[in-house]
C-alpha cells in the first residue's frame, strides 16, 4: 500500500514539474487527426518598459506590420510536424512576442509533444543565428492562456503575485512551476496567494506569459506584477537621522524662498500692477476678445453712463479727481450707504490713472479662516508661488528648537506674518515704480512731486473696515505707511461715518479727506430714469409719453434717490417690462428680503451677527411706515431698547435701517433703502402678519412692565418698617390694590396681578375705616410722622379725588399730589413708596392697554 502511495506522488510530482505546453483542439480532420493550437514566448526581442514615460520601446519599432517582423525574424523557415505561425502579437512591454502556431495530431499528448519539438526547433534556430553577446533569447512554451493587456501603471517587476484559484499551493509545487523561467530570491506563500521573487526581471515577464492560466492539480494560477518599493540611499538616510535632517530641510527651504521665490513675488506683483504681460490691453486683441465673449454669452455691449447726470456724484467724483492731482498726503474716504454710488465714483475718479491696485474686502471675507484670506489677498495682488505649508513647516520647528533649546527660535510663520510679507512685497513694488517714473522725468525741477498725477499709484480698499477681516488692522497700518511715505494714494470706501472715525485714529496727525455719499433727491432721481428711459421709447403719442412720465415719477418717489435700484428698474424696463410690472417686482423682493433677514430666527444674516429680536424690528417697521425717519435716541431709549444700541448697530450693519450722522453721532434712523419704506407699508397691510407681530410685541411689552411691577413689589416688601404698625402695613398694601383697581380693574392677591370682575372703591373704602377705628388705639405711635389730623383713610381719599382721571389708552402716569403723605410710613421714605406706587399704576395702565390691543388684533385674527 505504501508503496503504491509513493508511486502515485511521484507520478503528480513529475507531472507537475514537467507539465507540456497548453494546446487547444480547433477542429477534427479526417482519418482520426485533429488540429490543435498552442502558444510559445520568445523573450529579449524589444527592450523593457520600466516607467510610465519610457522611450525605449518606441525607439525600436513603431508600426505593428515591422514589430510582428522582428518577432518572425527569431522564427526558423521550417517548424517541426509541419506546424505553421498562425498569429503573432508583439508584447512590447514585457520585452518579447507571443507566438501562435497550428500544429496536426491525433491526439493531445501527441500535440503536447509536437509543441515541445516546436519550441526546442526555435531555441536551437535562435542559439544559432540571433545570438548576441549582450543578450540572450530564449523561447519558451506558454503553460497557459496568456492575459494581453496594456494598463498603464501594470508595470513589469522581479515579484509576481500568484493567486490561488482552489486549493494553495506549497513552495516546493511553486518553485518547480516557476524555476524554469529564472533564478528565484524568496517565495513568500499565504491561504489564498503567493509572492515569487525573480532575481532578474526577464525572468518576471517570462513567467508572467507563461504561466497565467495554468492549471496545477485543481488550481489555476493567475499570475500579476507586485509593484516593488524602491527606496533611495538618500532618503533612507534621512529618515534614520531625521533629528538632523527636518532642521536641515526646513533651513534649506526657507532659504530656498528667500532667495528664489521673492524676485519672482515682485516680478508678478509688478506685472500685476502695470498690466505688462496682459494681452487683454492690446487695443486689437481686448476688442476682438469683448466681441467674441458678447457672441458666446449673447449679450448686448453695456452702456456706462455717466454720472454727470446725477449732481451729487457728479460733484463728489470731481471732488475726488482733484484730490487724485495733488500729491499722496492722507487717507481718502469714501462714505455713502450701499448702492449709493461709491465704486461707480472711486472708478470713475480713477479711470485714467496708469496703476490701479483694488483690494476687495468682500472677496477676502469669503475666505472662512485666516490662511485662506491671506491666500485671496495674495491672488488679488499677483503675489506668487503661494507656500502655505511653508507656515505648518516653521511652526513646527519652532516648537521642536523650543523642545530643544527650552526657548523659542522665533521663526514660526503665522497668515498675519504672511500678509507682513504681501504688503511689504507689494510697498518694494511701489518705491521702484515711484522711482523708475522719477527717472523718467530728470528735467523736471521739483524731483519729489514731479511725477505727474497719472503716475502716481492709486491704491483702492473696498469696504475694508466694514468686513470682518483678522487682518484688517494690519492692513490699515500698512496703508498708513504707504501713504505718510507718498508711494500711493489710498481711497478707503465704507458704508458709515465710524469707518472715517477709525481711519482718524489710524492716522491722527493728518485729516483724512471726507467724501460722503447719499441717496439723491426725488428730482434727480426723476432726471436719471427720464435720461436713461425716455430715449428708448417712442413718445410720440401724447397719452403715452404721460403715461411713461407718470410711471417714471411714481418710480423715483418708491425707489428713492438709490442708484442700485434705479439701475435695477431701468434693466428691467429694458428687458420688456412695464413699469408698473417692474416696480412691483422690485418692491416684492425688498418685501422677501426683509422678512427674511429681519424676522427669521437665524444667529447670523449673511456676514452680520443677529443682535435683534423680531419685536424690535416690527417696533421699528412700525415707526418708519408712518413717517420717513425717526429720532435715534427716542427709539434706544425705547422699553424694547433699553437703551442699548447692539440691535440697532445690527439692524444698520445688515442694511435693514440707515442711521444719519449728525455731529458724529447717530442722531436719525431710516429705512435701509427707500424702496424699504414701501416694503414696510405693504408688511403692514398683511392682516395676518400685522396682527401677529402685534400680539407678539404686545406680549413683548406686558412682559417688560410685569417685571416692573414685581421689580417694585419686591422693593416694598423689602421696606420692613411697613410691618411696624399693622394699620399701617394694612393700608399700603389696600393703598396698592385701590390705585389698580379703581383705574384698570385690576386686584392683588398672592403675589401677582389678576383681572376683578366688579370692584366697589366706596364699600373698600368703608372696610378700611372701620378697621383703621378698631386699630386706632394701639398705633398712634406708628402714625406720628405723618401731617396732623391726617389718617390713611383720608389719604386716600385724598389720593383718588385729587387725582386727575388717565386717558384711557395713555401711556403717561397720572400726575399725583405730592402733598399727600402715606400713614405710617417714615417721612424719608415717603417720596420712595409714593414713586413706586405710581409706577405700579402706570405700568398696569399700559398693561390694560396693550391687552386690549392684543385681544383686539386675536379676534382679527380669528375672523381672517
Amino acid at each position: 500500500m505504501q508503496t503504491q502511495i509513493s508511486t502515485v506522488c511521484k507520478r503528480q510530482v513529475a507531472r507537475v514539474f514537467r507539465r507540456g505546453i497548453h494546446v487547444n483542439c480547433l477542429e477534427d480532420l479526417e482519418a482520426g487527426t485533429a488540429r490543435y493550437q498552442a502558444a510559445l514566448f520568445i523573450d529579449n526581442v524589444f527592450p523593457l518598459k520600466m516607467a510610465r514615460i519610457d522611450i525605449r520601446p518606441y525607439l525600436v519599432q513603431r508600426s505593428m506590420a515591422a514589430k510582428q517582423s522582428r518577432v518572425e525574424a527569431m522564427l526558423p523557415a521550417d517548424l517541426p510536424h509541419k506546424a505553421y505561425v498562425s498569429k503573432i502579437e508583439p508584447q512590447m512591454r514585457d520585452g518579447g512576442g507571443l507566438v501562435h502556431f497550428t500544429v496536426a495530431a491525433d491526439s493531445s499528448e501527441s500535440a503536447r509533444k509536437a509543441a515541445r519539438d516546436v519550441v526546442e526547433a526555435v531555441n536551437e534556430h535562435v542559439q544559432q543565428h540571433c545570438q548576441r553577446w549582450w543578450t540572450q533569447v530564449r523561447a519558451l512554451g506558454v503553460r497557459g492562456e496568456p492575459f494581453c493587456e496594456d494598463i498603464v501603471k501594470m508595470l513589469p517587476a522581479k515579484r509576481v503575485q500568484v493567486e490561488f484559484c482552489g486549493p494553495a499551493l506549497d513552495t516546493e509545487q511553486l518553485f518547480k512551476e516557476f524555476r524554469p523561467f529564472g533564478r528565484i530570491v524568496d517565495i513568500e506563500v499565504s491561504s489564498s496567494s503567493a509572492i515569487v521573487w525573480f532575481a532578474r526581471l526577464r525572468g518576471a515577464t517570462s513567467a508572467r506569459a507563461c504561466v497565467h492560466g495554468d492549471v496545477v492539480g485543481a488550481t489555476r494560477l493567475r499570475v500579476s506584477y507586485a509593484g516593488e518599493d524602491h527606496e533611495h540611499l538618500i532618503m533612507q538616510w534621512l529618515k534614520e537621522h531625521s533629528k538632523f535632517a527636518v532642521p536641515l530641510s526646513a533651513a534649506a527651504l526657507i532659504a530656498a524662498i528667500y532667495a528664489v521665490f521673492d524676485p519672482i513675488r515682485e516680478f508678478c506683483v509688478e506685472n500685476k500692477i502695470t498690466h505688462r504681460f496682459d494681452l487683454a490691453r492690446i487695443p486689437l486683441i481686448g476688442d476682438v476678445r469683448r466681441v467674441a465673449m458678447r457672441s458666446l454669452l449673447r449679450r448686448e455691449p453695456t452702456r456706462h453712463d455717466d454720472v454727470s447726470a446725477w449732481t451729487g456724484l457728479a460733484d463728489q467724483g470731481a471732488r475726488l479727481e482733484s484730490i487724485l492731482d495733488d500729491p499722496p498726503e492722507s487717507f481718502i474716504v469714501v462714505v455713502g450707504p450701499h448702492g449709493s454710488g461709491k465704486a461707480r465714483v472711486v472708478e470713475q475718479a480713477t479711470r485714467g490713472k496708469k496703476y490701479r491696485i483694488e483690494i476687495d474686502a468682500h472677496a477676502l471675507a469669503a475666505g472662512h479662516s485666516e490662511l485662506e484670506q491671506m491666500t485671496l489677498l495674495a491672488h488679488q495682488l499677483g503675489w506668487w508661488p503661494v507656500f502655505n505649508s511653508i507656515i505648518s513647516i516653521t511652526s513646527a520647528i519652532d516648537v521642536m528648537a523650543t523642545a530643544a533649546t527650552g526657548s523659542s527660535a522665533g521663526i514660526s510663520a503665522t497668515p498675519e506674518s504672511q500678509v507682513r510679507r504681501i504688503l511689504e512685497t507689494l510697498a518694494l513694488v511701489l518705491a521702484n515704480i515711484r522711482h523708475e517714473r522719477k527717472q523718467a522725468h530728470l528735467h523736471s525741477a521739483s524731483p519729489v512731486h514731479a511725477l505727474p498725477p497719472e503716475d502716481v499709484p492709486v491704491i483702492v480698499f473696498d469696504s475694508l473696515l466694514d468686513t470682518d477681516i483678522k487682518f484688517a488692522p494690519v492692513i490699515l497700518d500698512w496703508a498708513t505707511s504707504v501713504v505718510e511715505a507718498g508711494l500711493a494714494h489710498c481711497i478707503i470706501t465704507a458704508t458709515s461715518i465710524s469707518g472715517y472715525h477709525e481711519v482718524q485714529r489710524a492716522q491722527p496727525q493728518n485729516a483724512a479727506s471726507l467724501i460722503s455719499l447719499d441717496d439723491a433727491s426725488p428730482m434727480e432721481a426723476v432726471t436719471l430714469l427720464q435720461k436713461q428711459l425716455v430715449p428708448s421709447l417712442d413718445l410720440t403719442n401724447q397719452e403715452v409719453a404721460e403715461a411713461v412720465n407718470n410711471s417714471i415719477a411714481h418710480a423715483a418717489t418708491v425707489l428713492g434717490g438709490r442708484l442700485e435700484d434705479l439701475q435695477l428698474f431701468v434693466q428691467k424696463v429694458r428687458a420688456g417690462e412695464s413699469g408698473t410690472a417692474a416696480l412691483e417686482s422690485i418692491v416684492q423682493r425688498a418685501i422677501t428680503e426683509v422678512r427674511k433677514y429681519a424676522f427669521s430666527d437665524d444667529s447670523e444674516v449673511g456676514q452680520c451677527e443677529h443682535t435683534w429680536t423680531p419685536e424690535q424690528f416690527w417696533f421699528l417697521l412700525t415707526e418708519l411706515a408712518q413717517r420717513p425717519e425717526i429720532e435715534y435716541d427716542r427709539i434706544r431709549s425705547s422699553a424694547l431698547f433699553a437703551g442699548k444700541d447692539d440691535a440697532l448697530l445690527g439692524l444698520a450693519e445688515a442694511q435693514l435701517i440707515t442711521m444719519v450722522y449728525n455731529h458724529d453721532r447717530p442722531a436719525r434712523i431710516r429705512p435701509g433703502r427707500p424702496v424699504y419704506a414701501a416694503a414696510f407699508e405693504r408688511i403692514l397691510e398683511d392682516p395676518g402678519f400685522a396682527c401677529s407681530m402685534t400680539v407678539k410685541m404686545n406680549k413683548k411689552f406686558v412682559d417688560l412692565e410685569t417685571a416692573k411691577i414685581r421689580a417694585a413689589e419686591d422693593e416694598l416688601a423689602l421696606l420692613n418698617v411697613f410691618r411696624a404698625s399693622a394699620d399701617a402695613h394694612a393700608a399700603l398694601t389696600s393703598g396698592m390694590a385701590v390705585i389698580a383697581a379703581s383705574q384698570s380693574g385690576y386686584r392683588h392677591g398672592s403675589g401677582s396681578w389678576r383681572k376683578s370682575d366688579q370692584f366697589n372703591p366706596e364699600a373698600f373704602m368703608a372696610q378700611a375705616a372701620t378697621t383703621s377705628a378698631r386699630n386706632a388705639s394701639g398705633n398712634s405711635d406708628s402714625l406720628a410722622s405723618a401731617k396732623p389730623h391726617q389718617s390713611w383713610t383720608a389719604w386716600l381719599k385724598s389720593f383718588f379725588v385729587s387725582s386727575p382721571p388717565a386717558a384711557p389708552h395713555s401711556a403717561e402716569p397720572a400726575d399725583y399730589p405730592c402733598s399727600s403723605l402715606v400713614p405710617g410710613i417714615p417721612f424719608e421714605l415717603q417720596g420712595r413708596v409714593q414713586f413706586l406706587l405710581r409706577s405700579i399704576h402706570a405700568s398696569q395702565q399700559k398693561i390694560d392697554r396693550w391687552d386690549a390691543q392684543s385681544q383686539e388684533m386675536s379676534r382679527r385674527l380669528a375672523s381672517l
